[in-house]
């Protein structure tokens, strides 16, 4: 197996300078934090990088946010976690806090200003979270999010337990991306380990890692119809979900695929019949293709979609976006291009791309990038028909220090891990692809008048849970 993580050792000083070369040609990770060191991560054509800078015990780190606002939640939560000062912060509220310490919300000043609050609790059964909305009339000045409202702590709790044992937690912190981060997870202790997966089994996990982008993708198309007011693409959209996701339980066990993947690779028993699970995916492509095509012809939606949270490509670089979001701005991000694992290291693969950074351009994404899912999908089940999935092989874990990236539903996902001899986790760091993005749903928003928050929310479809894992 390729090692494609590396470390740097930069002192403080020089990291700003490092920073800005970087954020030129790769993709910024974030950043997190040990008691001794802060690791800046970037993805690229060569791996993950890792920028190790050494901080002694109370000392600062000058924030980097200041120049690249994509830091600042990262630096945030550093200092709740870790308890390390950051100096010159954008944001220096605190990110976690209790039920009676919220911060108060930074909004827009200025005649004819008003600000309108929407949440934590919401009309729908969702996770809370609160916006401030300052508006000038109904158009949309300013937003601020307050998520963290249900922070769970699960960094710490991680911390000296057995690698493995974690395994079934990892898989659970969030349900729309539990394949792409056991893939992240187990990649990682195989990484350490130097264990190299069987063909059959890097087949197998690409199925499963599809097979969730497609249900993602197809429950985010139906909440885009949902913020259009049309409940019948959304009631089709759900309809369509419903049976991959029944199909998932029949091939792994579970609706949404947990515990699919695990270090040596993937549950015994999954994937069993391949040559049944892709006639069933035969017709359901089908089934898809159609209602895509009846949803998108239809004027009064597109109307709708076409101009609303348009997000430039500049500021979808500035914050360093992810996943369909980034690509509808004409980013190239694609970990499986980018970083390629598994079997897409097979094959040279192509990301779907669109220029205009609306909601109608993040839909037309979703909707390629479904398509080309069935395309790995067929072709994965192919090479799986005839014979049996191989067992996982074992695995001990082995100490170091590494971070794998995958590209789960809806962008990046990465794992950072640190190991003890012993086996046990030192540090089990998560970063999803909807923690990267929730900054770019209020610029999204900016322009806009409030009633389309509902649409250009959806069209982002983040989750509440990777934010307060």
């Amino acid at each position: 197996m390729a090692n494609t993580y590396r470390e740097h050792i930069v002192a403080l000083d020089e990291l700003p300078n490092v920073v800005d070369e970087l954020m030129r040609d790769a993709l910024p990770l974030g950043c997190y934090a040990t008691e001794q060191n802060v690791r800046t991560l970037f993805a690229s054509r060569d791996g993950v990088l890792a920028l190790r800078s050494a901080l002694a015990p109370g000392e600062a780190w000058n924030s980097l946010a200041s120049h690249h606002p994509f830091f600042a939640n990262h630096e945030r939560e550093m200092h709740a976690l870790q308890g390390i000062p950051v100096l010159a912060s954008p944001d220096d509220r605190p990110l976690y806090f209790p039920a009676e310490a919220i911060p108060e919300a930074t909004v827009a000043e200025g005649k004819g200003i008003s600000a309108v609050v929407v949440g934590p609790v919401h009309a729908g059964i969702i996770e809370p979270g609160r916006f401030t909305f300052s508006t000038g009339g109904e158009s949309v000045v300013h937003i601020d999010a307050q998520l963290s409202y249900s922070h769970r702590r699960l960094e710490p709790w991680f911390e000296g337990r057995d690698a493995l044992a974690l395994v079934p937690h990892v898989a659970r912190i969030c349900g729309n991306c539990s394949v792409a981060r056991s893939w992240a997870y187990a990649r990682a202790i195989e990484d350490l380990g130097e264990i190299e997966l069987d063909d059959r089994s890097e087949f197998a996990r690409m199925v499963l890692a599809e097979m969730e982008r497609v249900h993602v993708h197809l429950f985010d198309i139906g909440s885009i119809a949902a913020g259009a007011g049309y409940g019948a693409g959304t009631t089709a959209a759900l309809g369509l979900r419903e049976r991959i996701n029944q199909l998932n339980r029949a091939t792994s066990g579970h609706r949404l695929l947990f515990d699919s993947i695990v270090p040596g690779g993937v549950k015994a028993g999954v994937l069993a019949d391949p040559g049944s699970v892709r006639v069933a995916l035969r017709e359901l492509r089908d089934d898809i293709a159609r209602f895509c095509d009846a949803l998108f012809s239809k004027r009064s939606v597109l109307r709708r979609l076409e101009g609303a949270g348009i997000v430039e490509k500049s500021l979808a670089r500035r914050f360093a976006a992810v996943g369909t979001s980034a690509r509808a701005s004409g980013i190239a991000c694609d970990i499986r291009a980018l970083v390629p694992y598994g079997v897409y290291r097979r094959f040279a693969f192509s990301e779907e791309r669109a220029s205009a950074g609306d909601v109608y351009a993040r839909s037309e994404v979703r909707v390629r990038e479904i398509e080309r899912s069935f395309d790995l999908l067929d072709r994965g089940l192919r090479e799986l028909d005839g014979g049996e999935v191989p067992t996982p092989l074992p695995v001990r874990p082995v100490a170091g220090v590494v971070t794998m990236v995958v590209e789960g539903a809806r962008g990046a996902e990465s794992i950072s891990l640190e190991l003890a001899p012993d086996g046990r986790v030192e540090r089990l760091h998560v970063i999803s692809a909807a923690y990267r993005n929730w900054p770019l749903v209020t610029r999204a928003m900016e322009g806009n008048i409030v009633p389309d928050f509902p649409l250009v929310n959806k069209s982002f479809n983040l989750c509440y849970s990777c934010v307060d894992r």
